[in-house]
């Protein structure tokens, strides 16, 4: 589409016939891409001029009496390499004069640097794209930004790239990562940083392009550096997230650098995905910071919960904490989920906590229980399950509290279950419930041996399990 709308524009100038716009490739093989006015090939142009133009990058003109005509070959040129060419047709044999040549060079020159614009802009694209899933595959922005800054420096041919974190708390830029500088360069700017000599205030939120720092005055700290180390081009490139500023990078060269267009934008499109993914690792890092604190205090309260039924039943002194440890042993036995334990381990610590709702005269009594004190107590699977669900959501817990007393063949409580109706969990941490507590000293018999006790439970399979 570029070469179409050149053409149109050289056919419109006054003495100009014909129009041709061709694409030269690395092979300096030509390809022409637009016409005007006709889909024509230009003939008045041999295989061996265009050969000589594209190899030497010099213009080309000829003039035909017989036919009344002149025309001219001028070559797009991009860094010293011919990218592509205009042929020219005049029905005037002295059209092109030097005046003309020279009106027509510079628009070949704004031609280049269009599709120079045009083909970078296009590789922006792409690289920003890149840049995108390279980010996108780690939460910690240290893991990408190496990927990430490598691409960046080839997009703009810089030299060397400093990344900055910005730490509020202490209204200071930290070094994050850097890419292009050697050992000893790095070695002495980390030395600043740690000095204090560079970073106090150092991120800007605008961009910052300097196409020379040698002749810049005044310099901030960091830009000194930059000069004494030999750099001249220099751009900083302000990482803003939701309005917050959270870093910044320095992109320099070792030769003075003017800024085009294209990376404007294409450093506009790096700069919002980056501020992005740190913006978005640092509020993940809060976030798990905070879910272990929360984590800690709520185990913390679990403990205290079930060493506080400890203290008022001297009988079930340590059960609860040889229960659990036991429960996790058969449970990763049985395979069960790993992504479930946290929730048994809690339901094992906490499955008498309801004991805390019976009478002293009930839950201390030395002797054998009334049937009507019986009905009492068995209630403390109802009561523990009513002090924990306002606090806890997890199945696991709730089920292994309210019917770890139930029986297989439907004679235990509080609601009579039986079989595969009482949940696998609270199935399984009854038998390490009845286990720990005939294998424990009571004040009304002495402990049972492993042997014994696994005999009982052999017994009760049918029946109880």
């Amino acid at each position: 589409t570029w070469g179409k709308q050149w053409a149109r524009i050289f056919a419109e100038q006054d003495g100009i016939t014909q129009v041709w716009v061709a694409q030269v490739d690395e092979n300096l093989c030509v390809r022409w891409k637009a016409y005007s006015p006709t889909d024509s090939l230009p003939q008045q142009f041999s295989a061996k001029d265009l050969q000589n133009v594209t190899r030497s990058g010099e213009i080309f003109t000829f003039r035909d009496h017989y036919e009344l005509i002149s025309g001219g070959l001028f070559p797009l040129i991009v860094d010293g390499h011919v990218i592509g060419l205009i042929g020219l047709v005049s029905d005037q044999t002295n059209f092109f004069k030097s005046d003309t040549i020279t009106w027509i060079n510079t628009l070949t020159k704004i031609i280049s640097d269009s599709l120079l614009e045009k083909e970078n802009g296009s590789k922006g694209w792409q690289a920003a794209f890149s840049i995108s899933r390279i980010l996108q595959s780690s939460l910690d922005v240290r893991d990408t930004l190496p990927a990430v800054l490598e691409i960046l420096a080839g997009m703009l041919k810089a030299d060397a790239i400093i990344a900055l974190r910005n730490n509020p708390s202490v209204h200071r830029s930290e070094l994050l990562i850097t890419y292009g500088l050697d050992a000893a360069a790095l070695a002495k700017l980390n030395l600043s940083f740690e000095a204090g000599l560079t970073g106090k205030s150092a991120l800007g939120r605008q961009l910052e392009w300097i196409e020379d720092l040698q002749v810049c005055s005044p310099k901030p700290r960091l830009m000194k550096w930059l000069d004494e180390e030999g750099f001249h081009g220099y751009c900083a490139l302000p990482l803003i997230g939701h309005n917050d500023l959270v870093g910044a990078l320095e992109i320099v060269w070792r030769l003075p650098r003017v800024s085009k267009v294209w990376e404007m934008d294409f450093l506009e499109r790096v700069a919002e995905q980056i501020a992005t993914t740190m913006e978005r690792a640092a509020f993940l890092k809060d976030l798990r910071q905070s879910n272990t604190e929360l984590m800690s205090k709520y185990n913390a309260m679990i403990e205290g919960l079930s060493r506080a039924l400890e203290l008022r039943d001297l009988e079930t002194e340590g059960h609860t904490r040889r229960v659990s440890l036991l429960t996790m042993q058969l449970v990763e036995h049985m395979q069960i989920p790993a992504d479930q334990w946290d929730a048994i381990r809690l339901g094992a610590l906490l499955h008498d906590i309801g004991k805390i709702g019976i009478p002293d005269a009930i839950l201390l009594k030395p002797g054998s229980l009334t049937a009507k004190e019986r009905k009492v107590m068995q209630q403390h699977v109802v009561y523990g399950y009513n002090i924990l669900a306002p606090i806890i959501n997890m199945r696991h817990t709730l089920d292994i509290t309210l019917y770890h007393h139930e029986y297989w063949d439907g004679n235990g409580y509080p609601h009579g279950l039986k079989g595969k109706q009482i949940p696998l969990v609270a199935r399984l941490f009854s038998v390490v419930d009845v286990f720990d507590a005939l294998t424990s000293d009571r004040p009304y018999r002495p402990a049972w041996s492993r042997g014994q006790a696994l005999n009982y439970l052999r017994g009760q399979s049918g029946h109880q399990f």
